[in-house]
């Protein structure tokens, strides 16, 4: 590999480096949180709606479980669709990492990273791609117990 072809490449591979997110997953995760948001808010706080005036529609009982069940199959989309697009940033990362240290990319694109720095990459790291799914995966739980107060029994004498 040349110097000049380094050099063409180094804004990109430092940009991957520094931001481990694509704008898609950005966005995935952003609907990952949303939603699982709401679910804990609905579930925490008991708030069901029993009427959507906008469309003229009054739920009653078993409508109210459905609009639930709704909310939980779009925590279900976002989770997964999260875990698609950040295993795709997470394995461009790894390799970009696995390139840099066999000489791909030169010393200068490696950096001399302070344990300040490697501290603040991990913690990206964790905020970036396993917080957002713990989170997700919590609401979920909670929302289901709250569909299906059984599971939560069941959950309670397993435990």
């Amino acid at each position: 590999v040349r110097n000049q072809d380094l050099e063409e490449i180094r804004p990109q591979w430092q940009a991957r480096l520094e931001d481990g997110l694509g704008t898609s997953t950005r966005a995935k995760r952003r609907l990952l949180l949303v939603a699982s948001t709401i679910s804990l808010v609905v579930v925490i706080l008991g708030i069901t709606p029993t009427r959507i005036d906008a469309l003229g529609v009054t739920l009653e009982g078993r409508d109210q479980r459905d609009l639930l069940l709704l909310l939980l199959i779009v925590n279900l989309y976002a989770l997964v669709g999260f875990f698609i697009y950040a295993w795709a940033d997470f394995h461009l990362h790894l390799r970009i990492n696995k390139n840099a240290r066999s000489g791909y990319i030169t010393s200068y694109m490696m950096g001399r990273a302070t344990n300040l720095e490697t501290l603040n990459y991990v913690l990206r790291l964790a905020f970036d791609f396993f917080i957002p799914p713990a989170y997700s995966i919590y609401a979920i739980h909670r929302l289901y117990a709250f569909i299906h107060p059984d599971f939560a029994r069941f959950l309670g004498a397993a435990l």
